[in-house]
């Protein structure tokens, strides 16, 4: 019998999102009437403008003619819109050869998981956005749940506080094979201020690069 990958047995719950709005809404049921800031996933809250939806419509009807069907698209993205992001929103600085379009950063970011594979540390701010602890997870990155410090064994964390503004330092960080650094950071939304910046240069001066990347 083929089993599953037991690193997802790791996990102590679902995702963070789902259960973030299962939570809401059972809120929402016994509080009808409270006004509620959602902190969960990013949503969008206005309709898209109309010369966006206009675009849809021409081009999912140009695929039911011969002239507009055009399969699959490149590996990398369509080619026309990989050069237009190079040049309207890049201006220029890459060519269209160098852009990728993708299904989104959290999906990039388990992949790049899987092409370091389990034999790697790993670091991450704390708090962070779930995918990277996640991810490390199932691909076996990391020891089991710690119930006593609701964290992963094997994982380095990197406390993100009003102390340190919100960014970890470098210079006291453990050595890992990876760090995931968000900025700006997802939850807590700081951004890395100048100093947080000159504190990873005097990292990488005083130590080979490859000693923290």
């Amino acid at each position: 019998m083929v089993s599953r990958n037991k690193h997802l047995s790791k996990l102590p719950a679902g995702y963070l999102f789902p259960e973030i709005a299962r939570r809401r809404r059972e809120f929402m049921a016994a509080h009808p009437h409270a006004r509620v800031i959602s902190l969960g996933i990013g949503d969008t809250t206005e309709p898209l403008t109309p010369h966006i939806t206009a675009g849809l419509l021409k081009a999912a009807s140009a695929l039911s003619t011969p002239q507009g069907y055009s399969g699959y698209g490149d590996e990398q993205g369509m080619t026309a819109l990989r050069h237009a992001v190079a040049e309207k929103i890049y201006r220029g600085l890459v060519s269209g050869d160098e852009v990728f379009i993708s299904d989104g950063a959290k999906p990039d970011t388990g992949r790049l998981q899987m092409l370091f594979g389990a034999e790697v540390s790993v670091a991450v701010q704390d708090p962070s956005y779930p995918v990277y602890v996640d991810s490390a997870v199932i691909i076996g990155q990391t020891g089991g749940f710690n119930e006593q410090t609701r964290q992963f064994d094997g994982i380095v964390y990197l406390p993100c506080t009003p102390e340190n503004g919100f960014f970890p330092d470098l210079s006291t960080t453990p050595r890992t094979d990876l760090i995931f650094f968000c900025s700006p950071n997802n939850p807590t939304g700081a951004v890395a201020a100048p100093q947080a910046a000159g504190r990873f240069d005097r990292v990488r001066l005083g130590q080979s690069l490859d000693h923290h990347l």
